[in-house]
């Protein structure tokens, strides 16, 4: 998806949830929406701005937090996904004494 596509639905869905602020399912596609496409502090800026207002203010302070808990776990997996992989420097260390225990065998075994 483009940019400009991106961000013409994130508006969309955006004026959905002003307009039917008390609808989970908006807020749920929209938070969504974010996450997919990397706007959770778009998403943030947005639920900040309308928490302020009196009758809105209390939901959008709960939305602004599950805002907050997608992007730590958005964290948290990218965190897991490269810490999983094999360090670089590991590899090249073993590399280094397989070769060095192989030269030595080669120079003791003449």
């Amino acid at each position: 998806m483009t940019a400009s596509l991106a961000d013409t639905l994130f508006e969309a869905l955006w004026k959905k949830v002003i307009d039917d602020w008390d609808n989970d399912t908006a807020h749920g596609a929209f938070l969504q929406h974010c996450q997919d496409h990397g706007q959770l502090a778009e998403a943030a800026a947005r639920y900040r701005g309308m928490s302020g207002d009196r009758e809105r203010g209390p939901s959008a302070e709960k939305r602004l937090q599950a805002v907050a808990m997608l992007a730590m776990t958005n964290l948290e997996t990218h965190r897991t996904a490269r810490t999983s992989r094999t360090p670089t420097a590991a590899i090249a260390l073993m590399l280094f004494f397989a070769l060095s225990a192989g030269f030595l065998l080669y120079l003791f075994h003449e």
